[in-house]
């Protein structure tokens, strides 16, 4: 039982590793304007995993929030996320309002 403990926190660790290399990366990219060679598959399932992953969170801890500065996700950029979302899941702007309420 301590193996798979030690296990997920050396995975947690790995993980937040590969944020901050992951942050310095797009963050190159989007300077030079180059997230159009990014494939949209390997892109969606960036997305996909960091929703997964958050919502994990979420569930387990509900007063879970994001404290992003402004200088690092801005609200045009917050809306073009949350709409492909709200479209490859489906989900109307009556959907949303009752979820909202559901989560919130």
């Amino acid at each position: 039982m301590t193996e798979t403990i030690e296990t997920s926190q050396d995975e947690v660790l790995r993980l937040k590793l590969l944020i901050g290399e992951l942050t310095a990366l797009t963050d190159r990219i989007c300077a030079t304007r180059q997230s159009g060679q990014l494939d949209e598959e390997a892109l969606s399932t960036l997305v996909a995993t960091t929703a997964r992953l958050f919502a994990d969170r979420m569930d387990r801890d509900p007063a879970t929030t994001i404290a992003v500065p402004p200088d690092r996700l801005n609200a045009t950029q917050s809306v073009m996320l949350i709409k492909a979302l709200m479209e490859v899941t489906d989900i109307n702007l009556f959907d949303l309002a009752i979820w909202y309420r559901r989560v919130g």
